[in-house]
């Protein structure tokens, strides 16, 4: 989100008859339960059941604040670390709210002279230099908005180290990023030196007949050294990328990354299109979880 975005295998001779234990589905409001026979182990969790209002947890999460320049999109929000734009709803969820600018708003004057190109308040936490994530699989029960202009994400960026030099070059780990125009789809991507911005690793999703606004769905990112698979509600999206599927480029993910959740409005993602009419938009978040996948998975500290 830093620049703009652009099975079954059959053995003959032998049956075996296996039996599955259900997930559990998108609408069930707890993390489903992954079976794998290298027993992985939930790592860290967040689940958003305090009273309404209750802000996020300092020792996890940092608010990036202001515009930025648009930061580096065009965007057109203003973020800030207020309750209204993100807190929980008192019903399991923490809500991201972009609510709209106003000159004839007292509280929002000083928004709107520091920007006075944007058009709604809102809100982006960071977990960048409280907690990392190096392999494994992380995924979150998210609800998006719809509504022109409406740029919900949940993504991740690699740690500034001696063998890059920021963005693209330590890595962008899209998990999921929607357009509010676009109800029907969800794209997941990955950038870095070489397939950033609009030459990023796209992978799409659809919904079908339901526009995915419509209800709760999760994203996931199952992630090895060399290798990242991307999914919404358990299907995967497109098959797998690997350091050998970006060559002649670098692969940029074999490093600790920090996890992102942000609802931007505006910017270049969806053409610099924007609804300024809508009264407010919501991105809800019902869990986070991040585990080992296949033995792999490391939380690092800070």
């Amino acid at each position: 989100m830093i620049s703009f975005r652009r099975a079954v295998s059959f053995s003959l001779g032998l049956l075996v008859v296996l039996s599955f234990s259900p997930l559990s589905s998108p609408a069930s409001g707890q993390p489903p339960i992954h079976h794998s026979p290298t027993k992985d182990r939930i790592l860290w969790s967040q689940s958003f059941n305090e009273k309404a209002g209750t802000r996020v947890d300092p020792k996890t999460w940092t608010y990036d604040l202001g515009n930025g320049f648009g930061w580096g999109n065009g965007e057109r929000e203003y973020y800030t670390n207020l309750p209204n734009n993100l807190s929980t709803d008192g019903s399991g969820n923490l809500v991201i709210t972009a609510r709209p600018l106003s000159w004839d708003n007292n509280k929002d004057i000083k928004m709107l002279r520091s920007c006075n190109d944007c058009a709604y308040s809102s809100a982006k936490i960071v977990t960048r230099d409280k907690i990392g994530f190096k392999y494994g699989r992380i995924e979150a029960r998210i609800k998006t908005p719809a509504g022109v202009g409406m740029w919900p994400a949940f993504w991740m960026l690699g740690v500034s180290r001696s063998t890059c030099n920021g963005w693209p070059s330590c890595g962008e780990i899209d998990i999921m990023e929607a357009r509010g125009a676009e109800v029907y789809r969800s794209v997941s991507t990955l950038h870095g030196d070489g397939y950033s911005g609009g030459e990023g690793i796209v992978h799409s999703f659809f919904s079908g007949s339901t526009p995915m606004t419509d209800g709760f769905h999760i994203y996931r990112v199952d992630w090895l050294p060399n290798k990242i698979c991307f999914y919404v509600d358990n299907e995967l999206l497109d098959g797998c990328d690997t350091s050998l599927s970006v060559k002649p480029y670098s692969w940029a993910f074999n490093a600790e990354f920090y996890l992102i959740l942000n609802l931007a409005t505006g910017g270049q993602f969806d053409s610099g299109r924007l609804d300024e009419t809508l009264p407010k938009a919501e991105m809800k978040i019902d869990w986070i979880k991040y585990s080992t996948y296949m033995g792999k998975g490391t939380l690092i500290k800070h």
